[in-house]
């Protein structure tokens, strides 16, 4: 499953708002996508597709790294609707020093599920999600960062 259609969703609506950005622009992305009914059918169908779960951390992810942030704790959604929670963007971004390339990122994958499959779902549950993983490993993620990430919720 590749998830690079949910990162051109928050890219386009977060380049709606005009910098600065506060803490908060995780939520005032989903608030643009909620008010634009072009954007807020894209979501919909991205969460039939992904389920609403996965658009939202991924969304979350991808503006943060839009903006060279990570999120440094959550709170409750005051405004948008399609989110219940969000991470406030406040602190300054790791830089990854070199990023795995899609064999490596395959390999990684497969390395960290061998190691920890007793704690994740079972191999055909996660067939599903192994773009994403390795899209998100390639980006940069640790594989145990790409997991939680994607399986947050669902497993």
């Amino acid at each position: 499953m590749e998830t690079t259609d949910v990162r051109n969703l928050v890219t386009d609506a977060l380049q709606s708002i005009r910098p600065p950005y506060s803490e908060h622009v995780i939520e005032k992305v989903f608030l643009a996508i909620e008010s634009s009914p072009r954007w807020l059918q894209e979501y919909e169908g991205l969460c039939l597709k992904h389920t609403r779960t996965v658009v939202n951390s991924l969304g979350g992810y991808w503006i943060g790294r839009a903006l060279g942030k990570r999120g440094k704790k959550q709170v409750p959604s005051k405004k948008s609707t399609l989110i219940g929670s969000y991470s406030l963007l406040d602190t300054d971004a790791k830089p990854r020093i070199t990023k795995p390339k899609e064999s490596e990122s395959r390999e990684l994958m497969s390395q960290y599920y061998r190691a920890n499959a007793s704690n994740l779902p079972p191999l055909g549950e996660l067939k599903r999600h192994r773009e994403s993983i390795v899209e998100l490993i390639m980006d940069g993620l640790t594989p145990e960062e790409a997991f939680d990430m994607v399986l947050k919720g669902e497993a």
